[in-house]
């Protein structure tokens, strides 16, 4: 029996990544699929995904990264995030030289469209994410808390690449003109990851939607930056 969906259903979702695929039609960087499907309440929702392809680097094998958001029900702030760094990343490819990057910006559609879901079918949409992903993950997602928390489990270069972007988040922020230190250093995440190294970052609520898309993409492309230094410049030996 064919379903009769509800547009209504996927409104906000297509407002939201609806940028996203005009790129995908323009750049030879970007691509765009639908990484898992579900079924909940009797609509039939689809997770997007956006594989971004860096420039290849000469004698340097390809890093395999993901990024994941909208864990929360209602968080549609860090999917912006996502989004936005894809944008950056069109607009200068050679912050993510050697990188295959996935994005899931919005990996709860259910509760992007009901924040009173507990619909958690996303799941294996994040397992395969981890598994095409072996070099790392990184989860953005927006919060309660007053101050920005960022949280690394991994290897001395994903480590040292997230300090030296909070470091550069922190100067970010003082143009700003904010007093107060938002930065914490990473430390480890109270669950375990299945990649080398985890990275998230919580964006705190304070912060309104355009300031968290600047300084959240800003840390996001520093980062990028720096681990390439420390991991992407050396043949990887396994």
């Amino acid at each position: 029996m064919k379903r009769t969906l509800d547009p209504h259903h996927r409104a906000a979702l297509r407002r939201l990544v609806l940028g996203a695929v005009e790129h995908c039609e323009i750049s030879r960087h970007l691509v765009g699929t639908i990484a898992h499907t579900f079924d909940h309440d009797g609509v039939r929702y689809g997770i997007p995904a956006f594989t971004f392809y860096g420039p290849q680097q000469r004698d340097t094998e390809t890093r395999f990264v993901g990024l994941m958001a909208g864990r929360r029900a209602g968080d549609g702030l860090s999917g912006e995030v996502t989004l936005q760094l894809i944008e950056r990343l069109l607009l200068q490819p050679g912050f993510a030289s050697g990188l295959w990057l996935r994005v899931l910006p919005i990996i709860n559609p259910v509760g992007l469209e009901d924040p009173e879901s507990l619909a958690p079918a996303y799941e294996p949409a994040v397992q395969r994410l981890s598994l095409e992903c072996p070099d790392g993950v990184i989860e953005v997602a927006s919060t309660r808390h007053r101050r920005l928390t960022i949280g690394l489990r991994g290897d001395w270069s994903g480590r040292q690449a997230a300090l030296t972007a909070a470091d550069d988040l922190s100067r970010l922020r003082n143009e700003f003109g904010a007093t107060d230190r938002d930065e914490l250093p990473p430390t480890q995440l109270p669950y375990n990851a299945r990649s080398p190294w985890h990275l998230y970052l919580g964006l705190p609520a304070s912060w309104g939607p355009a300031e968290a898309t600047l300084l959240a993409s800003q840390f996001l492309l520093c980062f990028f930056r720096r681990w390439r230094e420390l991991s992407l410049t050396k043949p990887v030996i396994h």
